[in-house]
């Protein structure tokens, strides 16, 4: 595959030594000949999560030039764009380096780490450095080797705790996706976030699957001699969905839409559920919402039979049963759109009364006696009395009553059972003998692999990795191909300049103690399915829109004040108060 290289550094570089010591020629117009080259088998990843400002630091873990500059290892580089072009700092120089900038990696003569590491963090970027400066905001490129790459994906797209046959399925479907999208017209080819795949850089402690990428180096689903889009999803709610339903577009017939039984059979898939009683008590059906939703669309029915349709002149006394129809998208498709309810029910009718009136004599329609004839007003008709509204007590309905309540308009938002921003959850209803019981499933857009499924099958069926691909991408073939890069070649001793202290690993932050006492209804919770040196954002708010108020790293504790609608929990740890996704956590004993 071949990728665009950056382009030559301007040859107007300027260097300024900041201490008064003989200026140090550096050149950065031109590139070593391997940057001239394309890369095959590198993939160009924008690093978003970073959200860099004007100004970053690098620490070089490894061997790096840039341009005819070689550092040591342990070398810490400071660039900033605040002023416009991008200026580097090291050891006291400073060197205008223009707007587009790329610090390159070499092999190196001994084991251990080679990458380097941005703002003090934890995680290892095992590849050369592109930043650019976009109105005073520097953008991050990371150039990196596909397997390097996938260790940082892999542990993050599925936890490092998973059965390793789930996780080999899960590198392969990663670099298929991501050599499928390598070689793009930008100047990069997948961002580091969910809009493409999930990259965090490595970190030593994922072992599983660093283990899942070596064993099916290389191996890549294939359609038709061309690499296949092999999406996956984290739960697919019990139906593997297709393209054309979600993207509106049809990439072949290797993903089919078929149940997932296994999907459904692992505990831990995302389901949410709310249980309707037959009998409702004081009528109410779920929740008042919801009540007033049914009521609303017996209405017109009622009003035909006579009687108000007003909300508050309907009682319903028993949902008599419940069931799912419409399908969304196709006949074949679990995502329908209607819930039929026939429901047995009381109302009030508008009747109307004329009260009778008490007959009345005027004395001046009475003749008085004379002597002479007397001049009478002919009677005036008395007005027929006005009739007067009135409502009946409450009747029971002759026959129940049938309405159909739109899934993605009133069921899910009013019951509280969205999981999705999209509207593609899978609803099913159980019925028992008191109840009609409402699940709702699928976590993400359900389109090829389900994440869920394949820890189940890999747990508790023991299939491998092979088995898992085939069973979501019928029609892909699985191919070995050469996934090899190499770097440039090592950087002699005699062109490192002024040698930086030796590399320390970033340490992993203290945990914060959590008090023994619980209030009332609290519990306490564990961050654990996340990697293990990886983090958890602590949020002001339960949306992933709030400021971050804390980092909380593997294994925090956290007293659990209140589990809220949409996957989110209130917790307290220490004297902070936030928002975390419940996906991440587990209860503690």
């Amino acid at each position: 595959m071949r990728f665009e290289r950056m382009k030559a550094l301007s040859a107007k570089t300027h260097v300024h030594h900041l201490l008064a010591v003989p200026l140090i020629a550096l050149c950065l117009a031109v590139l070593l000949n391997s940057c001239a080259k394309a890369e095959d088998n590198v993939v160009r990843v924008l690093l978003t999560r970073l959200n860099l400002s004007d100004r970053v630091t690098v620490s070089l873990d490894g061997s790096y030039t840039l341009g005819d500059i070689s550092f040591q290892r342990g070398s810490k580089l400071t660039f900033s764009c605040a002023a416009g072009p991008i200026i580097v700092y090291y050891e006291g120089m400073a060197l205008d380096v223009g707007n587009d900038v790329r610090l390159i990696r070499h092999a190196t003569d001994t084991d251990g780490e080679n990458g380097l590491r941005i703002d003090g963090g934890y995680a290892l970027y095992c590849g050369d450095l592109r930043l650019k400066a976009e109105n005073k905001t520097l953008r991050a490129i990371l150039h990196i080797p596909v397997e390097e790459y996938l260790l940082g994906v892999v542990p993050y797209e599925m936890s490092d705790s998973f059965p390793l046959e789930a996780l080999k399925s899960q590198a392969v479907a990663a670099r298929t996706y991501a050599l499928r999208k390598a070689n793009g017209a930008g100047d990069y080819d997948l961002v580091d976030n969910t809009n493409d795949q999930v990259y965090r850089g490595y970190q030593k402690e994922n072992r599983n699957a660093a283990q899942a990428v070596l064993e099916t180096a290389g191996v890549c689903g294939f359609y038709q001699n061309a690499l296949a889009n092999c999406y996956y999803t984290a739960s697919n709610g019990g139906q593997v969905e297709i393209p054309d339903h979600v993207w509106g577009k049809n990439d072949g017939n290797y993903i089919t839409m078929h149940a997932d039984p296994y999907d459904v059979e692992n505990p831990e898939s995302t389901v949410k559920k709310i249980s309707i009683a037959k009998k409702p008590a004081n009528g109410i059906v779920g929740n008042a919402a919801f009540t007033n939703a049914v009521k609303l669309l017996m209405a017109e029915p009622l009003a035909a039979m006579g009687y108000t349709g007003d909300a508050e002149d309907i009682n319903i006394l028993a949902v008599d049963s419940m069931e799912l129809h419409t399908p969304k998208d196709s006949d074949q498709s679990m995502v329908m759109t209607q819930l039929r309810l026939t429901v047995r029910a009381e109302a009030k009718k508008l009747i109307t009364r004329i009260e009778p009136e008490e007959e009345e004599i005027s004395i001046f329609q009475v003749p008085l006696a004379s002597s002479g004839p007397v001049s009478t007003t002919a009677p005036q008709a008395l007005a027929t009395p006005a009739p007067t509204p009135a409502l009946s007590d409450f009747q029971p309905l002759a026959e129940p009553v049938t309405v159909d309540v739109p899934v993605f308009t009133g069921v899910k938002p009013i019951l509280g059972l969205g999981i999705n921003g999209t509207n593609n959850e899978i609803f099913t209803v159980t019925e028992t003998d008191t109840a009609f019981r409402i699940e709702a499933r699928r976590y993400g857009h359900g389109v090829g692999m389900s994440q869920r499924g394949a820890q189940w099958m890999a747990g508790q069926y023991k299939w491998t990795y092979d088995q898992i691909l085939r069973f979501y991408y019928p029609g892909v073939t699985l191919k070995e191909i050469n996934t090899r890069v190499v770097l440039p070649p090592a950087v002699g001793a005699q062109f490192l300049i002024t040698p930086g202290p030796a590399a320390t690993p970033t340490p992993r932050p203290t945990l914060i103690p959590i008090p023994a006492e619980l209030k009332a209804g609290e519990w306490r919770a564990r961050v654990t399915q996340i990697g293990v040196n990886s983090y958890l954002n602590l949020r002001s708010a339960p949306s992933m829109e709030a400021d971050v108020l804390r980092q909380l790293y593997y294994g925090q504790e956290m007293i659990v004040e209140q589990q809220l609608p949409d996957g989110w929990l209130k917790v307290r740890i220490g004297t902070l108060e936030g928002y975390v996704m419940e996906q991440y956590v587990e209860r503690m004993k």
